[in-house]
């Protein structure tokens, strides 16, 4: 009676070589559970890092998102040479990489939510619309092109009634100034608010994010 000295193949555990061996247990994996989840795997990642890695462009005037996202690609990168060099890497370790990057990108999605769309959200503060007649009242209209409809507009100085009109699409109306933080307009389909403005010169823009960025934005002179 003989015995077997012989080592299992090099880079595998016991329990490995057992698994190896039942082929059933193989051709369930290969032929039925990889199938399916490829595609949707497949799907669910796409749109992960469309969603993510937007938000962060989005807050491309903050360089620590700008730094996140060159980060989250080089190390994918990296990751996917270090693979394509090994390719008798054990399964586990290519779903430990896997999980890894999808930590990194929904990290960086979520670290620059804030950047993309916080810095442009001016609205939701504590602003109280002022009582009394308005002494103006001046019209924007939001346009399906990312823009009002003028790049500067004029009023008097007191209480003042914006007229918000819609020419297409979702919009809001802001200001930049942190005094009026939690003025908002939005439209469709039409919306309109008092505020006092003083003597001065102010900076609305639509508070959507990437609509600033296109060019949704005007000077407001008061005199």
């Amino acid at each position: 009676m003989s015995v077997s000295t012989e080592a299992p193949p090099e880079g595998l555990s016991s329990k490995e070589e057992v698994e190896l061996k039942d082929p059933r247990r193989e051709a369930i994996w290969t032929r039925l559970v990889l199938p399916l989840a490829l595609p949707v795997v497949s799907a669910l990642a796409a749109i992960l890092w469309i969603l993510n890695i937007s938000r962060a462009f989005l807050a491309g005037s903050k360089t620590t998102a700008l730094i996140i996202v060159v980060i989250v690609t080089v190390a994918i990168m990296v990751g996917a040479a270090v693979m394509s060099a090994t390719p008798r890497m054990r399964t586990s370790s290519k779903l430990l990489f896997v999980a890894f990057a999808f930590v990194l990108v929904v990290a960086a999605g979520f670290v620059s939510l804030g950047p993309s769309e916080g810095g442009e959200e001016a609205g939701g503060g504590g602003f109280v619309p002022p009582t009394g007649p308005a002494v103006a009242t001046l019209e924007v209209d939001a346009l399906p092109t990312l823009k009002f409809q003028a790049d500067t507009f004029e009023s008097k100085v007191g209480i003042n009634e914006i007229n918000y009109v819609s020419e297409g699409g979702t919009h809001t109306l802001v200001f930049a100034e942190p005094e009026f933080a939690g003025f908002e307009l939005e439209v469709p389909p039409s919306d309109k608010g008092k505020i006092d403005l003083k003597a001065g010169s102010y900076t609305i823009f639509c508070s959507i994010p990437g609509h600033r960025a296109a060019g949704m934005e005007a000077t407001l002179t008061i005199k």
